[in-house]
């Protein structure tokens, strides 16, 4: 195994359990839950491929599904918004960037990396939130879940930049 695949499973590891432990049990104002294993997924360097992707996605979403009793749930959301992070990422990225580079504040600027996060992240709590309410006569409450969560997420995606970004 490569340095980088061994640094990516050891912060998979340390993010899911954050997750199930901690952040799975905060629900705010019984509407916004913190999701920051998307954290993961969102750094991943910008070479990596779909397959793998759509792993990482789908392995993160199932572990947090097993400890929170959301069957399937996370796995389904996790995977699409891995399917769609390339597309969101290369709307805030140029030609110029070395292939491996990891996406964040540094590489994108702030404005892009926030954007392509809230994106992502967005398009997470949109299939999470449908998936659990399975109807549209909720719209209300769900588009208050779907707004708190996704800010409540961002928070933590700009503390944590903020944390990486003064190495």
């Amino acid at each position: 195994m490569t340095r980088s695949t061994l640094i990516n499973i050891r912060n998979f590891t340390l993010v899911l359990l954050a997750q199930v432990l901690v952040f799975s049990r905060i629900h705010l104002f019984g509407y916004a839950t913190a999701c920051i294993y998307l954290i993961f997924i969102l750094k991943l360097p910008r070479h990596t491929s779909l397959n793998a992707l759509l792993l990482w996605g789908f392995t993160a979403g199932i572990v947090v599904d097993m400890f929170c009793n959301t069957p399937g749930m996370n796995a389904a959301a996790a995977t699409a918004m891995a399917f769609a992070r390339n597309m969101f990422l290369a709307t805030f990225t140029h030609k110029g960037l070395p292939d491996d580079f990891i996406p964040g504040a540094k590489s994108i600027k702030w404005g892009g990396y926030l954007v392509y996060s809230l994106m992502c992240i967005l398009l997470f709590f949109t299939i999470l939130f449908l998936l659990e309410l399975f109807t549209a006569g909720h719209i209300l409450p769900l588009l208050i879940s779907i707004a708190g969560s996704t800010l409540l997420t961002m928070l933590f995606v700009i503390v944590t930049e903020c944390f990486s970004f003064s190495k």
